[in-house]
């Protein structure tokens, strides 16, 4: 992720680049903030934790490791901001195809084309390691719940957009380091950004007056997880800080040039042409390696800077930022520019615009700095209602303001879709995991009949984006971004004199300021936004006539990512034809999101085709394991009659053996739990996601014989089963005279904790054919 070869370029000359930092500080009473990009954190604790992923994800052991990790951070006297993505960018979209493609489908592919006996030896397992699907989940549970006490200096944000931008903007007004794995955080700039941590190291600090010097293994660990069985008043963390001032001193360039010399040395961005040659073939020879690909780039940039700066060499002066792009491009073209086509020249120089602006970070105007500088409204912590792209998104789609009728204004509804996540512009990327190629993935089969109730709910309540005509995804994976005419290019020319700035003593000047501010203009002369009614009440009056939308969903088809286009239904439609009558109103229409708690109940059983008095009676921690089972046995029972009952869909069905054993350890993982997840309006049903372990599901679907267990209530069961006797497939009964009753022992629950590799443990995966 990031810049192409910039980790390694800044680790190979770490002591130019780096200064180490070492926490507590010297004033013990100091408190230093920290911006951890989430996603970074997600997988580097998975992976540097060693823990099983083949069964699905550890998520218990994986909470405490994170648990560990952010205590371990407070008591080093850092306050700890936790920033994750909002909606993707549609430009990211075809690079996010890219890695999944790479990475999870590949491996998955590996994985069912190799031997039972060979996939289970710990180095395959190693280097075919996919990241648990919900891992991200149970680490947002986990650094929720830790931040819900207040007492605590740790806060969790969702970002707008991407998570990279918002992180540094976050650290521009708190003065903080951002932490992540991502080279980009060493090119943004933006306020009183401190500059990215890297090489996070703990080690103990050896107090009193003894003179035995402690070991090194066993007092130093180097990642983020700190020592066991250490105190926390004797931790110290060092880390290596980067700062985009460093990077750009080091190449001898002003600090705004670095997102130039990042998109043209490759970025997410400026790849995504599979159709055109990649942007790296036209610059870099193959002999060099990514670093000296790094170094080639910036002398070059540098060099032309210096020759505009020169004022007796007139026919060197450089007369705009799109003349200084142009004049690079051609520079660093290994073939003579003769013999490349005008054409294929202009759209490298776009995709290299396009790819530069996406470091772009507005100006913060405001005189305050640190936390009281943060939450202008209660919609975003960052920008005002005007600036923020979540927000003016939204407007756009459903423009609405004041209070309706429920009491709430249009505003709890975008706090809603944003805080959740929902609002994608129009795309859905389902999450891969190991699955058979052969096989249709789950995401199609077992997930979109609940996604199309999302989308209509969405649809009818914020809002989707209109479909535009032809995909401009699809167009961008022939040609990443629009180019821009004669016209428009003779316009940005006299936006800015390059020379000047290169000459003057101000390096924060924000020399690519001008062509963003620009490309932002041409790219919203078209897409006027009209103006927003005086109130929601007027909107909640009546129904908004449907209009025909469509989501873009990437799913695994086959050994490739492929979009599938998904009409988005009718809310009303759909119920109809569901057989929902209740709460149903034809003169008043208000969002399903801002109703009662209870109408809102109804409607989401309802769509799980678990709208019975047992399920009501449940306790709320039983639910989420009740409504699991029960869709994906009646949906895997409804796939088996369509094809008439054949004999992969009849073997893709659970038995009832198999839906208890999965009841009893779900019931298992929330008594282990110190405390149940308190039921809020907003939270009916406990998602506890951080409590569970697939290896020890595993080890009690793997027993022999029926699983009985007092734990699991005859209730729970009763509504686990109502209406879908003959939805369950029934087994074969296995000539084993000893077969019996058998409860899932220690022992059993002791082999799912077996070191990685060991034969047992992977027993169930060696014949898996799904």
């Amino acid at each position: 992720m990031g810049v192409h070869g910039l980790t390694t370029y800044l680790r190979e000359n770490k002591r130019v680049l780096g200064k180490a930092v070492r926490f507590p500080s010297a004033s013990k009473d100091a408190v230093t903030t920290i911006v951890v990009d989430g996603w970074s954190f997600v997988f580097e604790i998975y992976l540097q934790s060693h823990l099983p992923w083949v069964y699905g994800g550890e998520y218990a052991e994986f909470s405490q490791y994170i648990e560990q990790v952010v205590l371990s951070w407070i008591a080093v006297g850092l306050k700890v901001y936790f920033v994750f993505d909002g909606p993707t960018p549609e430009l990211k979209i075809p690079t996010l195809i890219s890695r999944m493609n790479g990475g999870n489908v590949e491996k998955s592919l590996i994985f069912f084309r190799t031997s039972p006996a060979s996939r289970c030896t710990p180095r395959f397992l190693r280097e075919t390691s996919i990241l648990p699907p919900l891992a991200y989940e149970a680490c947002v549970q986990t650094l929720q719940r830790l931040a819900s006490s207040g007492k605590r200096p740790l806060e969790v944000h969702f970002a707008d957009e991407e998570a990279d931008p918002y992180a540094v903007e976050l650290a521009g007004r708190l003065g903080a380091y951002v932490v992540g794995n991502d080279s980009d955080f060493v090119i943004f700039s933006s306020g009183l950004y401190a500059g990215g941590d890297d090489d996070d190291d703990f080690q103990t600090v050896v107090r009193g007056k003894t003179r035995k010097r402690p070991t090194r293994q066993q007092n130093i660990t180097f990642g983020l997880i700190p020592p066991l069985d250490v105190p926390l008043e004797d931790l110290t963390l060092t880390a290596s800080v980067y700062t985009p001032a460093a990077l750009a001193s080091h190449l001898k360039i002003p600090i705004t040039i670095l997102p130039l010399l990042a998109a043209l040395v490759g970025n997410d961005f400026s790849n995504q042409s599979t159709t055109q040659r990649n942007v790296q073939f036209l610059f870099f020879e193959r002999r060099l390696s990514l670093s000296q690909r790094i170094t080639h780039t910036g002398d070059t940039l540098a060099g032309i800077l210096n020759a505009a700066s020169q004022p007796r060499k007139a026919r060197h002066q450089v007369e705009s930022v799109m003349d200084l792009i142009t004049r690079t491009v051609n520079a660093l073209l290994t073939r003579a520019p003769s013999h490349v086509t005008p054409g294929e020249v202009d759209a490298v120089v776009d995709r290299i615009v396009n790819a530069a602006l996406t470091y772009a970070i507005d100006k913060y105007d405001g005189e305050i700095y640190g936390p009281d500088s943060l939450w202008p409204t209660r919609l975003c912590a960052l920008h005002d209602q005007d600036a923020c792209p979540f927000v003016t998104l939204f407007m756009e789609a459903q423009p609405c303001s004041s209070q309706d009728k429920t009491g709430s204004d249009g505003a709890t509804l975008i706090v809603k879709a944003k805080d959740r996540g929902y609002y994608e512009y129009g795309h859905f990327l389902a999450k891969t995991f190991l699955e058979n190629p052969d096989l249709e993935t789950v995401a199609k089969s077992i997930g979109r009949p609940i996604r199309l109730w999302i989308y209509a709910l969405l649809e009818d309540g914020v809002g989707l984006p209109d479909t535009p005509e032809t995909s401009s995804v699809d167009d961008s994976v022939a040609e990443v971004g629009g180019s821009l005419n004669e016209e428009d290019k003779e316009d940005l020319d006299e936006l800015i004199d390059v020379v000047e700035e290169h000459s003057s003593d101000d390096d924060d000047t924000d020399l690519l300021a001008p062509l963003r501010g620009e490309l932002e203009r041409l790219r919203t002369a078209d897409d006027s936004t009209p103006e927003p009614p005086a109130s929601a009440t007027s909107r909640s009056r009546s129904r908004p006539p449907p209009q025909p939308k469509s989501v873009t969903e990437y799913v695994r088809r086959g050994s490739r990512i492929a979009t599938d286009e998904v009409p988005v239904p009718d809310l009303a439609v759909l119920m109809t034809s569901s057989g929902f009558d209740a709460f149903i109103e034809s003169e008043i229409h208000i969002p399903w999101q801002l109703r009662s708690l209870e109408e809102r109940i109804t409607l989401f059983l309802h769509i799980l085709e678990s709208n019975i008095p047992m399920m009501r009676d449940l306790p709320p921690a039983e639910l989420f394991g009740v409504l699991a089972v029960r869709w994906v046995v009646r949906t895997l029972h409804l796939r088996a009659v369509e094809s008439g009952m054949t004999k992969d869909r009849e073997k893709e069905r659970w038995s009832q053996r198999e839906a208890r054993a999965f009841l009893t350890f779900y019931v298992g993982s929330l008594e282990d739990s110190e405390a149940v997840c308190s039921t809020t309006a907003h939270n009916w049903i406990p998602v506890n996601v951080e409590r569970l372990s697939s290896s020890r599901f595993h080890a009690y679907i793997s027993q022999s014989g029926p699983v009985v267990d007092q734990s699991l209530s005859e209730n729970m069961w009763n509504a686990c089963v109502h209406s879908l006797g003959d939805a369950f497939r029934q087994e074969l009964p296995k000539r084993n005279k000893n077969a019996g009753i058998h409860k899932p022992t220690k022992q059993a629950v002791r082999a799912s904790r077996r070191p990685v590799g060991g034969r047992l443990h992977f027993a169930v995966l060696g014949d898996a054919e799904a």
